[in-house]
């Protein structure tokens, strides 16, 4: 009687905690993945794993949420967002907030890449910013292989951030091009 008691309460257990990777991403019918809470539908090549990081900028305190897909250790395809808090972000302009996002993406990968270059870009009836880092000598050198293709983009209060880290492979295109708001 004990044991029936426990293992229905462990089953109860494990299907009430769910998956809160399903519960943000899903496949859509015609193969791309879509977040209803993000808003957005992407071309990821594999399903992609959700994750969030706790974040901050002087006393306001929000959340990054991450999308990410893997081809092997050297192919990652992402699809990140953050809900600013709204004073922060009104006063800018979006050619700010892609400058400063850009130049904050170029200074975390600074020790291996360098920012080749960057373009304003419309895509799917968004305005963004479209950017490439190139690896740097020093990294050539060590034998790492890459690049990194990133696009910015803001709807209100919303900042995407799409990346590619990785060596050349067919999905890179698609990926990137895919990604667009949810009407």
């Amino acid at each position: 009687m004990i044991k029936n008691l426990l293992l229905i309460l462990t089953i109860l257990a494990f299907l009430s905690c769910g998956n809160e990777s399903d519960e943000m991403i899903y496949k859509t019918k015609n193969g791309e993945f879509a977040s209803q809470p993000g808003n957005f539908i992407a071309d990821f090549p594999t399903k992609p794993n959700y994750s969030t990081i706790d974040n901050q900028i002087g006393l306001d305190k929000f959340q990054i949420h991450l999308f990410r897909s893997t081809l092997g250790s050297k192919k990652i395809f992402s699809v990140e967002y953050s809900n600013y808090p709204e004073h922060m972000i009104k006063s800018m302009t979006d050619e700010q907030i892609y400058s400063q996002g850009v130049a904050n993406f170029s200074n975390k990968m600074a020790e291996a890449f360098k920012l080749d270059f960057q373009k304003p870009i419309k895509q799917h009836g968004l305005n963004g910013q479209y950017f490439v880092l190139n690896l740097k000598q020093n990294a050539i050198e060590k034998g790492i292989k890459g690049h990194i293709q990133g696009k910015l983009f803001r709807k209100g209060n919303r900042v995407y951030t799409i990346t590619y880290i990785g060596q050349n492979d067919k999905n890179i295109d698609p990926f990137m091009e895919s990604f667009r708001l949810i009407k």
